[in-house]
């Protein structure tokens, strides 16, 4: 296994082009992708016209809404030499996986200047999902005409879901499941993910994460260079939002702000993650540096429900367990990222400048 990451590095004019770049360089992997989400479903009971049925109905209102992140799929279809019903199929997973189950993934936060050792502010992940993704995992870099540069990371064949862009914004999600949610119309996920992280001011994405129509609930954390901070607990009936307390956020896989939105029950979803994490950032606030961001995020306290989540079966082709299959500490004061492949306790975290 290799110790990190394939890094993909894309720069062209159109979304067409970029997309194109990247599925032609993470081709291999695509279709190992498309193999396991096929399998996946179809141990679910769906057929491939099931799936590709529901990834389509989505294209719509992309299409409306979007149609530049829309191109960018098609493109990396092309390159790929796959089908756009694939790539679609890659890009709802999220949504999809609510109906036939999900795991438990991620924990977030952000640490801003205030309470950060060297005055930086920074935002910070834990990856959890299905091990079967791992070898399948890409750090994207990409870069428009504009002069936009975006990094971060995602499956590949997705658009990219984690990281932060030069204009100073930057974004990591958690899983969160309400009784509103449903398997429907609206934009996927992945597509307000790669928006978002075209965007220029915290403002414009704040209005966005908090307008965009969905089917699903999803929690995003928005930071950006400029020191400022907030969580958003989406829902397709509306939002709740979670500022910093000292400069201080974190988040897991349930409603905080209104728990009667969680579906999750006690017993499925524990609910210790996002308070450790904070307990663990808050004993040295102030002080926080990225040897102790590490640390947190190497965390085991309430294990198997810890921080830092390992696979319970052993078996790292699976795709019916989880665990940490990607680490993250993003600076986005000095536009620079730690990201460790798999378990942070047991890897190495390897630098990435934007």
């Amino acid at each position: 296994m290799e110790k990190s990451f394939r890094y993909i590095e894309v720069k062209a004019d159109t979304p067409f082009e970029r997309g194109f770049q990247y599925g032609k360089q993470a081709a291999d992997l695509i279709a190992c992708g498309v193999r396991n989400y096929r399998d996946y479903f179809a141990g679910k009971g769906w057929t491939w016209q099931d799936t590709s049925e529901a990834a389509m109905r989505f294209v719509p209102d992309i299409e409306a809404c979007m149609p530049e992140v829309l191109e960018e799929a098609r493109g990396i279809a092309a390159g790929a030499g796959r089908t756009l019903e694939e790539i679609m199929l890659m890009n709802t997973r999220y949504e999809l996986t609510f109906y036939p189950d999900k795991p438990q993934e991620c924990t977030t936060g952000a640490v801003l200047s205030e309470a950060s050792a060297d005055h930086c502010a920074y935002m910070i992940k834990n990856w959890d999902y299905k091990p079967g993704i791992l070898e399948n995992i890409v750090v994207l870099h990409i870069e428009d005409s504009s002069g936009l540069k975006i990094l971060g990371v995602t499956e590949a064949g997705q658009m990219i879901r984690e990281g932060f862009n030069n204009r100073g914004i930057g974004i990591v999600n958690n899983y969160i499941e309400s009784i509103y949610d449903t398997i429907g119309a609206g934009i996927p996920v992945c597509f307000i993910r790669r928006r978002i992280l075209s965007l220029s001011s915290f403002d414009e994405a704040y209005a966005f994460l908090t307008t965009v129509r969905r089917s699903v609930s999803n929690n995003t954390l928005l930071v950006s260079a400029q020191n400022q901070a907030i969580d958003i607990e989406a829902n397709p009936k509306g939002f709740d939002p979670i500022k910093p307390i000292g400069g201080i956020v974190t988040h897991a896989n349930h409603f905080v702000v209104d728990p009667d939105k969680d579906r999750n029950t006690w017993e499925k979803s524990p609910k210790n993650r996002n308070i450790r994490l904070a307990d663990l950032l808050y004993r040295r606030r102030g002080t926080i540096d990225i040897p102790y961001l590490q640390e947190c995020l190497r965390d085991h306290e309430y294990y198997p429900y810890a921080i830092c989540n390992h696979c319970n079966n052993g078996d790292m082709t699976t795709m019916n367990s989880v665990m940490t299959v990607a680490s993250l500490i993003f600076n986005m004061t000095d536009q620079y990222v730690w990201i460790c492949k798999g378990n942070p306790c047991l890897g190495t975290y390897t630098e990435y400048t934007l």
